[in-house]
């Protein structure tokens, strides 16, 4: 699976579907990886292009220095979409997903078209 070099964080993602779908970001909920989004992700691959990523400290991504806010969380998946090349994304997220779902609604709201939070 690819890396995404953010900065001091290394981010483990997959990206999958249709290259012109729309895109859904699934962010995992604390202590959990993407991994978890795997039901969702074979339901919806046909006609969405998927991304899912492991949070900075879960998974396969990067453990950093702590502590670790919602703020550094949401612009990892800033600059995780900036490396994709991908503008606009649907984005749902379960708990700590939901979390940085809300501060990216706030903050760059003309980056989410939907936001689902969970």
């Amino acid at each position: 699976m690819p890396f995404a070099e953010l900065g001091d964080a290394r981010i483990h993602y997959r990206l999958e579907g249709p290259e012109a779908a729309p895109v859904v970001v699934f962010s995992n909920s604390l202590g959990a990886d993407y991994a978890m989004w795997n039901p969702q992700a074979a339901s919806l691959a046909d006609k969405f292009r998927i991304l899912r990523y492991d949070t900075r400290g879960h998974g396969q991504s990067s453990l950093t220095r702590g502590p670790y806010s919602i703020d550094q969380l949401a612009k990892d998946v800033v600059n995780l979409l900036d490396s994709l090349d991908l503008t606009r994304v649907h984005f749902c997220g379960l708990s700590m997903g939901g979390m940085i779902g809300m501060w990216l609604a706030v903050h760059v709201r003309e980056r989410v078209d939907k936001l689902i939070l969970c």
